[in-house]
């Protein structure tokens, strides 16, 4: 590993949903193109930075960095170059200069705990000064925030998300809720917060890693193609996943439907837990069948002689089921056909496409067989 230290002269490139960022680093008068997650640096700020040299097939020789540290300015050319640079908003280049030559080494002192003084210079009021002062904590807030966050293993990428979504209180919530996080944040899943949980001390049996982990469970079983889970088979599937008994779980189901975040059902002898939106999206799906599940009156023998014209221009014949179907179709808002293979599914859809086209009807259709 290789150690380079410099000055931030400018971001060239940030993404911000990840951090990863190109800057150009100034390092004892010689310029290099730095890149790596660093989400927080300004321009401006001085790093000192852990990584190798890596030749890129489009963009040449960079510094791949690993680790890094922000660093004080250390001389009074630094703070000023630092303050100039655009990274705390209303500050210049000329400013940045009256600033420092008014308090020189204690310049960033003077920022951080006594900010009215700053409205002792030509240019800045007092709300001005609290303004800057409120931007340099800011940064500093951040820069603090993504090392502690880093202690646990959070990625930077992840690291922006959770001081995004909580600022300053992030610190409460790692240290004593971290299931919170696959609650807020996408991307963050019960897993990964329990890996965070156990590096901040959280019991196994902490009250939120067992509401957590039914959480999860109900998700994990929606991805096997599951609305809801019976009572029995939930309870067995997160004890072995959290590897713990779970004492007096109705409490924590209670708790769960108080907050809207499940729906326990009872049907005949079967206790139903299901998440809320799954349970709200069976009961709108059923709602909505039903509305279209209405009956129309026909004149049965003047369908069966307009489909007798759909085989004939066709070149299909339908048996008795095939036909009794189509003649369902037109009666019915809504119809569930079912068959194995070959059938003659495809042959009767076609058969009910063919029949409300010659009426003049617009047809919608979706994947009209098993192979599409």
């Amino acid at each position: 590993m290789e150690v380079v230290k410099g000055y931030v002269d400018n971001i060239v490139y940030r993404n911000e949903a990840n951090g990863y960022t190109v800057l150009s680093l100034t390092c004892d008068g010689e310029e290099i193109t730095c890149v790596g997650n660093l989400p927080y640096i300004g321009n401006g700020e001085t790093i000192e930075a852990e990584g190798s040299f890596v030749v890129h097939a489009s963009y040449g020789r960079q510094f791949k960095i690993e680790r890094f540290e922000v660093k004080q300015p250390e001389d009074i050319v630094a703070m000023e170059r630092y303050l100039g640079s655009g990274a705390i908003k209303g500050i210049g280049a000329a400013l940045a200069g009256r600033i420092v030559r008014r308090f020189k080494e204690d310049t960033f002192r003077v920022i951080e705990q006594e900010p009215e003084l700053l409205a002792q210079i030509k240019g800045i009021s007092e709300r001005k000064a609290r303004e800057i002062a409120a931007q340099v904590s800011e940064k500093k807030d951040m820069r603090d925030a993504f090392l502690f966050l880093s202690q646990y293993g959070i990625s930077n990428a992840l690291a922006v998300k959770i001081f995004s979504a909580y600022g300053n209180g992030m610190y409460g919530i790692i240290r004593e809720n971290p299931y919170k996080l696959a609650d807020d944040i996408a991307g963050v899943g019960f897993r990964a917060a329990d890996e965070i949980a156990m590096k901040a001390g959280v019991r196994a049996d902490s009250d939120f890693r067992i509401r957590s982990g039914l959480l999860y469970t109900l998700t994990q079983a929606g991805y096997e193609g599951h609305l809801y889970l019976p009572l029995e088979l939930l309870i067995d599937k997160a004890q072995v996943l959290l590897g713990t008994q779970i004492p007096d779980p109705d409490t924590f189901l209670k708790d769960l439907a108080v907050e809207r975040k499940i729906v326990v059902r009872q049907e005949d002898e079967e206790c139903r837990v299901y998440p809320s939106s799954a349970y709200h999206l069976e009961l709108d799906t059923a709602r909505m069948l039903s509305e279209l599940n209405l009956d129309h009156p026909i004149d049965e023998q003047d369908v069966r002689n307009r489909i007798r014209k759909v085989e004939k221009r066709s070149g299909m014949e339908l048996d008795d089921l095939q036909a009794e179907a189509v003649m369902e179709a037109v009666r019915r808002g809504l119809l569930v056909l079912t068959g194995g293979p070959g059938t003659g599914k495809t042959t009767t859809i076609n058969a009910i496409i063919g029949f409300f086209e010659a009426g003049g009807a617009k047809i919608a259709l979706a994947a009209p067989t098993g192979r599409a």
